[in-house]
């Protein structure tokens, strides 16, 4: 405990922002009590705002986030729906990253995206592979012409799936990098300037 009160009252509050120091040694090291959770407010915005709050406080550094966010937004735009989670989580195991951070970012894709989502790395797919890209199956639905169309239909979901998700893991790479660290940031200025209101008074 010695070791630890000895620490800068900055790093120690920002460790406390972002959760890494238990809730007993918070109350004696600050001599503040957090602040009760709010729910999210039950409209569109509000989730997001609730859910950008909770992700930004996520545990581990500005990069380890970023790269869990990356791994799950690449995963996201795979035909792997349903079992996203269960593919994204693993690899960021493997290679020590944030888990949760790639659990919530498969998330790009749900039943609402998925559609346009799909459609657009079945077209890309489609055009890159030569095949066509309208929905044959659907002008002669038959078993044969599913069991035909069905493989082409897959592959042109993985290879359009691949360029549009090393893109998108590009891509929220560097936005979850810069949100977080934008974010801790804030946190740290926050923290200085109530630690010159408390010399002030």
């Amino acid at each position: 405990m010695e070791g630890r009160a000895g620490a800068s009252l900055e790093s120690i509050e920002t460790e406390r922002i972002f959760g890494k120091i238990p809730v007993r040694e918070q109350d004696d090291l600050t001599e503040e009590r957090s602040e009760p959770q709010k729910s999210p407010k039950r409209s569109i915005k509000g989730f997001a705002r609730y859910f950008y709050d909770r992700f930004i406080r996520l545990h581990g550094s500005p990069e380890q986030i970023a790269w869990g966010a990356a791994v799950g937004f690449f995963v996201a735009m795979t035909p792997t729906m349903g079992i996203q989670t269960l593919l994204a989580v693993p690899i960021a195991a493997l290679f020590k990253i944030n888990k949760v951070a790639a659990a919530a970012t498969v998330w790009l894709t749900n039943p609402v995206t998925a559609p346009f989502i799909y459609g657009f790395n079945y077209i890309l797919g489609a055009k890159l592979l030569g095949y066509p890209s309208k929905a044959v199956f659907f002008s002669n639905p038959s078993w044969e012409t599913f069991w035909h169309w069905g493989g082409h239909v897959l592959l042109s979901l993985i290879v359009g799936g691949i360029p549009t998700g090393i893109i998108a893991g590009v891509a929220g790479y560097f936005l979850t990098l810069r949100l977080v660290r934008t974010a801790r940031e804030k946190a740290r200025r926050l923290i200085r300037k109530k630690r010159g209101d408390r010399q002030l008074g």
